[in-house]
């Protein structure tokens, strides 16, 4: 990371610092001997990034593993079915207060826009869907959740090891205090909720004030989500999915996906019979399913950049609450 583009030591003292109290919750203290991954992660960080190694295990000693982190995350609403979930996010207040903060910034969303190819829709969707507009950015203590999920959820420990080494060498390299950050019971940050290592990756000081400042400056977190869907693979000018008309034919069926990443030529699926709008598609594509009511499906196709959205967050349904937050927002405008 250059000089020009580092995260500003004042993100300690004015950004992070200003945001609420941690997630209520039952915290137990913290043993480091009690948990491998700890340990291995303090050994890797000593050796291979130079962290001093007392240093270093005074402040993993100085978090809690936070019960309700580890709750949550067995309990993410991503896992309802589709018609409940769009409920959540397609209604009458976001679509409002989606046209309102593109008004207010329009020139920066235009700008993101012609430089990243990205539609403004889409990014102010991600927005509204992550934060409410940058309204509700998280009041978990990052530190705590992610050293409550290294040590103590198995199934991802592996990932939010990484994340939390990332971060603790974020915070020591711009004079943070890593106990003073806060963000979303998964150690997501900032107004586009951007886990440690994409804020490193993907964050751009798209205002051109020398910081990448996601928790406090509209501009920067409006290029970085751009930024973050080009650099996953986003095509400009390609359309994001099309339903699938009328009934899917029984000779189909075996193609439906768990996974909106695209794998089947378009050509493949038209030829299988499905109906569905090919214009402006990518190559590859996916066919999957959304849960209506009374057992009954919705069938679409997926194109690239549908699996591109699934990039920020993995799910086709936060997916597609994504696409058609933007559809009505834009409409709405």
């Amino acid at each position: 990371m250059t000089g020009d583009n580092k995260i500003h030591a004042k993100i300690h003292a004015c950004v992070f610092g200003a945001l609420l109290a941690c997630l209520p919750g039952n915290s137990s203290a913290l043993n480091i001997g009690d948990y491998p991954e700890l340990e291995d992660l303090i050994q890797t960080m000593v050796e291979e990034d130079g962290y001093p190694e007392d240093e270093l295990r005074a402040l993993i000693e100085s978090a809690a593993i936070n019960e309700k982190t580890l709750e949550l995350m067995d309990r993410q609403w991503e896992a309802v079915p589709w018609h409940k979930y769009r409920d959540l996010f397609i209604n009458y207040r976001r679509i409002r207060n989606g046209v309102e903060f593109w008004n207010e910034h329009e020139a920066t969303l235009k700008k993101a826009e012609a430089e990243y190819g990205v539609p403004a829709s889409v990014i102010v969707s991600i927005i509204g869907v992550e934060t409410h507009y940058g309204k509700r950015k998280g009041n978990s203590n990052v530190l705590n959740s992610l050293v409550s999920l290294t040590a103590a959820y198995p199934r991802r420990s592996k990932y939010f090891k990484k994340e939390l080494r990332v971060f603790l060498n974020l915070a020591r390299r711009e004079s943070i205090e890593a106990g003073s950050v806060y963000g979303s019971y998964a150690g997501a940050i900032g107004i586009p909720q951007f886990m440690p290592s994409s804020y490193e990756n993907h964050s751009v000081d798209f205002n051109g004030n020398g910081i990448r400042d996601l928790v406090n400056e509209v501009e920067d977190a409006v290029g970085s989500v751009a930024n973050y869907l080009v650099n996953h693979g986003w095509k400009a000018g390609q359309a994001i999915y099309s339903d699938v008309q009328g009934s899917l034919p029984e000779s189909a069926l075996a193609l439906v996906r768990k996974s909106a990443k695209p794998q089947q030529t378009v050509e493949s699926l038209v030829m299988s019979g499905i109906e569905f709008n090919s214009e402006q598609a990518s190559q590859k594509a996916a066919l999957v399913k959304l849960t209506l009511e009374n057992d009954e499906y919705r069938h679409i196709v997926a194109f690239n950049n549908l699996y591109v959205i699934t990039r920020y967050n993995n799910s086709i349904n936060y997916s597609m609450a994504v696409t058609e937050l933007a559809e009505e927002i834009e409409q709405r405008r």
